[in-house]
């Protein structure tokens, strides 16, 4: 019986060595606050804007638990935002890396201006410098993605391309930047894509400003 006390006894002295104490907690929580908030990685939304939403949310709260709700708004208003990532750096900083969605155009359609990520999202329009040089897709996007890979695998140059016109038919019109207009057909559009690339290198071929492949096996230049 007595030794069965020693270890009770002993059991009972861990347990209350080791139990938690919420104010060395609530201490170190006030200890470490969020007091300086770096913003990296971003390409295309304003970084002095986004850093301020974060200080605006997060500024003084504990670097330990970071407050989930408040990261989730931010989110929520910010839909360009693809994820983030949190570096805590001891004893107040908070490096955030954005990763933004990729943007390839801009949707007009039935009065309505979207950007279109790669994925196939559309976001609401909003004013940017760097967003308003994608190129503009005036009418349905419908299988725009499919002619976006093409052109990618190609390697065409899609800087170059100032729009995108859609056609209820379900074919599509390219304007280039030195307003050169390629017309596809309906079907079998990466042939005219290939075509109009050879062409486009040759001197000949320069005085020409419109590529009509509409007709199948044909090509009419204007």
């Amino acid at each position: 019986m007595k030794k069965f006390s020693i270890i009770l006894s002993s059991i009972l002295l861990i347990v209350t060595l080791t139990t938690f104490n919420p104010n060395y907690f609530n201490l170190s929580l006030k200890f470490f606050n969020i007091k300086k908030i770096e913003v990296k990685n971003l390409k295309v939304l304003n970084n002095k804007k986004i850093k301020n939403l974060f200080l605006n949310e997060l500024y003084g709260s504990s670097l330990f638990v970071l407050d989930e709700e408040k990261i989730d708004k931010i989110l929520k208003d910010n839909k360009l935002i693809d994820f983030i990532e949190f570096r805590k750096i001891y004893p107040s900083k908070l490096q955030v890396i954005v990763y933004e969605k990729e943007t390839i155009a801009i949707i007009n359609y039935k009065q309505k201006v979207f950007f279109l990520t790669k994925n196939g999202e559309e976001i609401e329009f909003f004013k940017n410098p760097v967003l308003e040089k994608l190129p503009n897709i005036f009418g349905k996007q419908k299988n725009f993605l499919e002619i976006y890979s093409v052109l990618q695998r190609l390697d065409f140059p899609i800087s170059e391309i100032k729009s995108f016109y859609h056609f209820d038919i379900g074919r599509w019109d390219i304007i280039l930047k030195n307003n050169k207009v390629i017309k596809l057909p309906v079907k079998n559009f990466t042939y005219s894509l290939k075509n109009y690339l050879e062409l486009n290198k040759e001197i000949n071929f320069e005085k020409y400003s419109i590529f009509d492949y509409r007709i199948e096996n044909q090509l009419i230049l204007n």
